[in-house]
């Protein structure tokens, strides 16, 4: 015992062997520091992994969606409803025309910092998939104009194809409450996920291998 570093709690030389399982570890000062500082690191990684991984609302802005909502609320295995986007050059884009490719849509706002700090994330993916699997991106910037969506994504740097709901007419069809909202649609134009609240590059990767498949 004389080699133990801690003290033990032993208050005889006639101690008992069975009376050792019993006996109290009391850590000192520094043992106890380190010990608490291994929980609150631990504690600390598990709140970040909740915060930016997390299906529901974590990570998100709410937002003011000012349209009635019309038809049945999207659901995961249920076809995505169609609608019609216009994009920020003017022109006009229309989910049903892109049945037989994956579609990624994506629901924000140039003004929402959780949607601004997917966008980098979002461009890279965009580029890797577009050509090689045929991806498409239709993302509605929810009651926004043109011209702010367009300065935006100059001053940002980025080339993917965006669009407006100035309206928010997509988003009360698709029950958007909060932003950025993702839905992945598949090549048969089935809806196989919702995410509300800003994702991982990880799990988007993820979730975009879902609905490219096969060709």
């Amino acid at each position: 015992m004389a080699s133990h570093t801690e003290p033990l709690d032993l208050a005889a030389a006639d101690l008992q062997d069975e009376d050792l399982a019993t006996v109290r570890w009391r850590p000192t000062p520094g043992a106890l520091r380190n010990i608490v500082a291994t929980v609150l690191v631990g504690v600390a990684i598990a709140a970040l992994v909740w915060v930016f991984d997390r299906p529901g609302t974590a990570n998100s802005q709410s937002v003011t969606v000012t349209a009635a909502a019309t038809g049945a609320a999207p659901k995961v295995g249920k076809p995505a409803p169609d609608f019609e986007l216009t994009m920020i050059d003017g022109t006009k884009q229309r989910l049903s025309d892109f049945k037989g490719k994956p579609v990624w849509i994506n629901f924000w706002a140039s003004w929402c910092p959780p949607c601004r700090a997917e966008n980098p994330d979002i461009q890279d993916l965009y580029n890797a998939h577009k050509d090689a699997d045929g991806l498409v991106l239709l993302a509605p910037a929810i009651g926004e104009g043109r011209d702010s969506v367009a300065g935006y994504m100059q001053r940002a740097d980025l080339q993917y194809p965006v669009g407006t709901d100035s309206d928010t007419q997509i988003a009360a069809n698709y029950r958007v409450l909060g932003i950025p909202t993702h839905v992945f649609v598949d090549r048969e134009g089935i809806i196989r996920e919702i995410r509300v609240g800003a994702i991982s590059k990880k799990t988007m990767e993820k979730k975009l291998a879902q609905i490219i498949g096969s060709p």
